[in-house]
């Protein structure tokens, strides 16, 4: 696994007795391969969450070294003491397939849905695309918004167990054939790529004045220039407003989600260099950051850098994308979560914004992916050479996804805490209304529009695709891909 952009914090950090006198690891020629495995995973875990968790304070005493057991199911103990309030961090033995969620890269298939409930028993689930991506496997097999898939590799989707049979059937890289509620089938063969979120952008021209669209599904780091790109195209088209689709959006990272709010804020705050957010860490960190003079606020402006998973700096200009909008609408969903919440909040004190759509998903934090061999690597010295290689070789894969700062806007005001944004108009969203995203008659951006007072001519709009529906195809049921409500920092230097 290609290094993640992390840092441990020396200064602060305290290593439990893992050494020959650990009463818990001393008899390691004698555990099987599984039991090394979980004592292993079970020490790079307690020591992350004891170092960065936002709530380490809340439970300091399950996190105790002597209280620990390092011979339980690390995922399951991870899990059992978490914060009451934290329905996020998790530690998972395939990190490589979560980072590659969040990402935006890997063996995937490249489409989007909702669940609804089927039939009258409601004991089977029907998936509805929501959008593919282009140039995606699902695109090329003819899958498109509206699309109702009743069977998946020939069997309805359980409602007792959709989660599992889901992430099967999704994602575990295999090839996928569908059938839909029209009769006709597909078959859908996973293949390595980008899928690039800014998904679509256009102008809409409404009683005389341009208004522009952007639908964006995820915060990834590769974005950065592909959003600075659609900006300068809407800025050269000479927008005054700005739809913004985040309705499936679950996160991402936070240099990309500051890289969009310095392109959607005023540019005069940009140039001023104005506070964009605050974080608000456990107190150890705190105290951290205090005494070494780290920064933990972030400013607007039109100037970004990160490092890729090469360890290679990258480097991010904002200058002339500035929209410089009269007002901002953004459609959200149960699926905006994390970044998307983070950004509506931190740029709401600058901007005229409005949201519409259902209530979001209440990520407030800011988490980190850690990945345990790197904490075995970096700690080499403590831990001693033998301890340290074992540690590694055990460990292969495991990664902890650890919240760790809730964010807030420029007032330390976080708005979507603690149950998610609650929009000021309630639109439900409609994949079965027969219009693409970005057709000005698709459900949620006409009534975007409509609350925006447009009216947009007829002509303006595309043809309404014929659409197969379900006789029985009521509420939703959320689910989501790996790496759902992801908020990462990229910092460096802590």
């Amino acid at each position: 696994m290609k290094r993640l952009l992390l840092i441990f914090c020396l200064g602060i950090f305290l290593l439990p007795s893992c050494n020959k006198d650990n009463g818990d690891m001393e008899e390691t020629q004698e555990l099987s391969e599984q039991d090394l495995t979980w004592a292993y995973v079970n020490t790079f875990a307690r020591n992350g969450l004891n170092l960065y968790y936002l709530w380490q304070a809340d439970i300091a005493s399950a996190l105790d070294a002597d209280k620990w057991d390092y011979k339980k199911n690390p995922i399951e103990k991870v899990s059992e003491i978490r914060y009451k309030d934290d329905r996020w961090t998790m530690l998972t033995d395939d990190f490589s397939s979560f980072y590659g969620s969040v990402s935006g890269t890997g063996k995937t298939l490249g489409f989007d849905f909702i669940l609804y409930k089927y039939g009258n028993t409601g004991d089977y689930y029907c998936a509805v695309v929501t959008f593919t991506y282009e140039n995606s496997p699902a695109r090329t097999a003819g899958l498109k918004r509206g699309d109702v898939i009743t069977k998946m590799n020939g069997s309805y989707i359980p409602a007792s167990s959709y989660s599992s049979f889901l992430s099967d059937a999704l994602y575990s890289g295999k090839t996928l054939t569908v059938e839909k509620y029209d009769g006709t089938s597909a078959t859908i063969i996973p293949a390595e790529m980008y899928e690039n979120p800014v998904h679509t952008v256009k102008v809409i021209e409404a009683d005389g004045d341009k208004i522009g669209y952007i639908h964006y599904t995820s915060f990834t780091l590769l974005s950065c220039n592909d959003l600075v790109s659609a900006c300068k195209k809407l800025r050269g088209e000479g927008i005054k407003e700005l739809i913004l689709d985040l309705r499936y959006n679950g996160g991402g990272f936070v240099l990309t989600e500051e890289v969009f709010a310095s392109m959607l804020v005023p540019e005069a705050n940009v140039k001023a260099g104005d506070v964009l957010s605050t974080m608000v860490y456990n107190e150890a960190l705190t105290e951290y950051f205090k005494k070494n003079d780290i920064e933990t606020k972030s400013y607007l402006g039109t100037s970004f850098s990160y490092k890729d998973d090469d360890g290679v700096k990258q480097s991010v200009s904002t200058s002339g994308a500035n929209l410089g909008v009269e007002r901002i609408y953004a459609i959200v969903s149960s699926g905006s979560a994390s970044a998307s919440e983070a950004l509506l909040g931190e740029i709401k004190p600058y901007t005229d914004l409005t949201i519409l759509g259902k209530q979001t998903h209440g990520k407030y934090c800011s988490g980190l992916m850690l990945e345990a061999p790197e904490f075995y690597s970096d700690y080499a010295d403590q831990l001693g050479k033998e301890y340290s290689e074992n540690g590694k070789k055990y460990t292969d894969n495991w990664g902890l996804y650890v919240m760790y700062g809730r964010f807030a806007d420029k007032n330390g005001y976080t708005l979507c805490m603690p149950d998610g944004i609650v929009p000021e108009y309630d639109v439900a969203d409609n994949p079965l209304d027969g219009y693409d995203l970005g057709d000005p008659e698709e459900t949620m951006l006409a009534a975007a529009l409509k609350i925006g007072g447009h009216t947009v001519s007829a002509s303006a709009s595309g043809r309404k695709r014929a659409v197969s529906r379900p006789g029985v195809c009521g509420e939703t049921e959320p689910f989501h891909r790996p790496g759902f409500g992801v908020f990462l920092s990229t910092k460096e230097n802590y």
